[in-house]
């Protein structure tokens, strides 16, 4: 169940926004995005377990390659993509902020065990890229979207926004952990980060009806070869990278998935603290987040053949 929770509730989320944006409209104007964001993070700080990091070299540089190819490669391969594609504003933007993004903190984690790869190093890896993209995503947006979009984007203002919206409360949550309140893996903190998913895309899509219904099949078509450009393009340049640096088969895998997989709440946050009509760009970071999933899903016993693992 924990598998398909996400993905039906996205579907479900972007139905009724489309069929009754007005409950969804509402609560976006009363502010519950923020506060969706603000409990994804606190709850991925509180089943953070530090002890699991690699101490070794190796680890070190894969995480510094992976890092790289994550925060600085990606954006710049998705102004490409965007240029070469033609895409309007709208999916520019969210091409744009889906690139930026570091990578999503729970499905990669897990892809990569099912790979046969080394969890512990996705986990750690994927935590510090969080954390560090708080840092690299409004410089990135500004080199990347300032000659692409209709208004301006203050990298500090952002910045500020991330910090109070992501790290604060991953920070929060962490050293709230250490109180041992409750379990990190009990089943209500399991589902309510995809919860907040949900809730906060829904939120996001029904303020921009009407823009979504404007989408033409050209344009959906446009997204899925943007998702494929990008989220394979970075997957093979983490795969050769993976095969210069000292490190075996189980954290190439980590390393190909940490590096291609994007995290679908640290978009739906940024593109909400623009205060624009973004439904065309939280929908393509919705499709996007759909064709990850599921190319990822069938590819993943491809991948143990190749590492023979």
């Amino acid at each position: 169940m924990k598998t398909y929770f996400l993905p039906a509730g996205l579907i479900i989320s972007l139905l009724v926004s489309l069929l009754i944006p007005e409950p969804g409209i509402f609560l976006k104007e009363l502010g519950v995005i923020p506060l969706c964001v603000v409990v994804i993070f606190f709850v991925n700080g509180y089943q953070t377990e530090l002890k699991e990091l690699p101490r070794d070299r190796s680890f070190v540089y894969a995480l510094a390659v992976t890092t790289f190819i994550c925060l600085i490669i990606s954006p710049l391969l998705g102004l490409l993509t965007a240029n070469f594609l033609q895409l309007g504003l709208g999916l520019t933007l969210g091409l744009l902020v889906k690139s930026a993004v570091p990578s999503t903190l729970s499905t990669c984690i897990v892809m990569t065990k099912l790979a046969g790869g080394r969890g512990n190093w996705a986990l750690m890896m994927t935590v510090i890229i969080n954390i560090i993209g708080v840092f690299s995503i409004p410089f990135m947006l500004e080199i990347t979207a300032s000659e692409n979009i209709s208004f301006s984007i203050d990298p500090l203002v952002l910045l500020q926004k991330l910090i109070l919206l992501v790290l604060c409360p991953f920070i929060a949550g962490y050293l709230i952990k250490k109180l041992g309140l409750f379990s990190p893996q009990h089943p209500f903190l399991t589902y309510l980060p995809s919860t907040m998913v949900i809730v906060a895309v829904w939120l996001s899509l029904s303020a921009s009806a009407e823009i979504l219904y404007q989408i033409s099949i050209n344009s959906l078509g446009k997204i899925v070869l943007a998702t494929i450009i990008l989220h394979f393009g970075l997957m093979l340049m983490a795969m050769v990278a993976a095969k210069m640096l000292p490190i075996d088969t189980g954290a190439q895998v980590a390393m190909a998935l940490t590096a291609s997989q994007k995290t679908l709440p640290v978009a739906v946050s940024i593109l909400a603290s623009f205060d624009q009509p973004v439904g065309d760009a939280v929908l393509f970071c919705v499709m996007f987040h759909f064709f990850q999933l599921f190319a990822d899903a069938a590819l993943l016993p491809k991948l143990k053949r190749y590492y023979q693992l």
